[in-house]
């Protein structure tokens, strides 16, 4: 059972990670607030080195100037609570907790149909090591708990 107990920890430590990015992502889209929207794609442009008249950086820049900047607090708090669940889900994993893994089993597997419709869009790596992570995390997960079961 030790072995099925360190299987569950990768899992946790996965989740932790997710949590931390999301963490990074939300704290970093709350430091924007003093910039407009407008201002952070033109900059993000120069830093990128792109040139601001051509066709697609241009594109950028006006799609993003529609947003506002209640939509990228709203953006930067939801990265938060989405990180405040992933860190509960890790920790609960790491103790071995049956609710844990039934959070983490069914979050994971809601989004294997999206994952699955977004490579029949058209061929994505980062979408097919996403898919497959996912599918290994729901099988193992779902493994484990009807071991406890029995």
């Amino acid at each position: 059972m030790a072995a099925a107990h360190t299987g569950v920890r990768w899992i946790a430590a996965l989740e932790a990670t997710k949590g931390l990015l999301a963490t990074a992502t939300g704290l970093w889209l709350l430091s924007l607030f003093q910039y407009t929207p407008r201002v952070l794609a033109t900059l993000l442009v120069e830093r990128l080195h792109l040139n601001p008249a051509s066709h697609y950086p241009d594109l950028f820049v006006a799609n993003v100037s529609t947003l506002s900047d209640r939509n990228i607090t709203m953006l930067g708090l939801a990265a938060l609570v989405y990180a405040a669940l992933r860190f509960i889900e890790a920790m609960g994993l790491w103790q071995n907790r049956a609710w844990a893994k039934w959070f983490a089993a069914v979050t994971g597997a809601i989004y294997i149909p999206f994952e699955i419709y977004e490579l029949l869009q058209g061929y994505n790596s980062f979408v097919i090591i996403a898919l497959l992570i996912n599918i290994l995390v729901v099988a193992y997960l779902a493994r484990a708990l009807r071991a406890e079961r029995t």
